[in-house]
């Protein structure tokens, strides 16, 4: 049991001696040009959901906030992924009843007092949505058997959602419109059944995931044109073993890859185990990589296969190139 025990902790050792790390290899530029420096942003909600509504069996609430509140989440959650905006929080302020029109522009009072701390302010700023119910009958024949048919009824259900949202991006300080947007949609998804109530129940069914899809395209489309991405790989680099390898990793953490080369470098002179020698080199070749010198790269990694079969994955990994001298 003990033997057992001492094999656990020595294969668990091995798994996490390695960490990945992510770096940036390139930025995309978005559609809007941002102000230099500009990083920080407050999303603000200024719709209101307030239509009058009148009960039909073919027009639905239009008070839905599923779509209105996907897109805005969207926008929020794509900006993250995208990596280079902060998003420092959301709210809700100087709202108007939706009506397919842009309020007037918020001034430079009303964005610092709900903006405090930020760069710009996107803002979602115009709204309507209309969704409605349709039904067709398509005749079809029915096989009875024995060459014999009918024809059979179904009902065609097509729930259309016709959607309207615009956008404002602001700078916080001078009130300044950087970007204006809107958007203008008709969707429309079906269901068939042997009757119409059974066509309705089926297109309930879908409803609200049709409009939390149709919520987020919208507003990932938005966040998009306005931000920038950022484009990273994470790669692993071995973190145990030695103190050249312990200190290394943790200059990266503090993002001193200059000291950390050193480490590894100076490292590869005293260090006389195979092992531990490829592992130096693999992180020497991880780290000429990230720099875009993919050259060197390959030749750390050649060199690390060299000492170790672990250099092999290290080859996988950035490429391959003849033996090191």
């Amino acid at each position: 049991m003990k033997k057992q025990f001492i094999i656990l902790l020595v294969f668990l050792s091995a798994c996490a001696s390695t960490q990945p790390i992510s770096y940036v290899t390139g930025i995309s530029d978005a559609s809007v040009s941002l102000p230099e420096g500009a990083k920080d942003v407050i999303l603000l909600n200024r719709v209101r959901l307030a239509y009058p509504y009148y009960r039909s069996t073919t027009v639905l609430n239009p008070n839905n906030p599923t779509l209105l509140n996907a897109a805005f989440n969207a926008v929020r959650s794509s900006i993250q992924n995208q990596g280079y905006l902060r998003v420092l929080r959301q709210t809700s302020a100087n709202m108007q009843r939706a009506n397919n029109a842009f309020p007037a522009p918020l001034s430079v009072l009303d964005l610092q007092q709900v903006a405090t701390g930020s760069d710009m302010v996107i803002a979602l700023e115009k709204f309507d949505q209309r969704i409605e119910d349709s039904y067709t009958i398509d005749i079809r024949r029915e096989s009875l058997g024995n060459s014999t048919y009918r024809e059979v009824d179904f009902y065609i259900g097509k729930r259309s959602i016709q959607v309207s949202i615009g956008w404002k991006l602001y700078a916080t300080q001078t009130g300044e419109v950087i970007d204006t947007w809107e958007e203008e949609e008709t969707y429309f998804y079906e269901s068939e059944a042997r009757t119409r109530a059974r066509a309705t129940e089926l297109l309930k069914v879908n409803y609200q995931r049709e409009l939390q899809n149709k919520g987020s395209k919208l507003g990932h489309t938005y966040a998009t044109r306005i931000s920038p991405t950022v484009h990273r790989r994470t790669l692993p680099l071995y973190s145990y073993g030695n103190e050249a390898l312990q200190k290394g990793i943790r200059a990266v953490r503090e993002e001193n890859w200059e000291e950390a080369n050193t480490l590894w470098t100076d490292g590869l002179a005293y260090e006389e185990k195979r092992r531990k020698k490829a592992m130096l080199l693999h992180n020497l070749a991880i780290s000429h990589e990230r720099q875009g010198k993919t050259d060197e790269a390959k030749r750390f990694a050649a060199r690390a296969a060299a000492q170790h079969p672990l250099g092999k994955r290290t080859q996988r990994l950035v490429g391959f190139a003849p033996a090191a001298l």
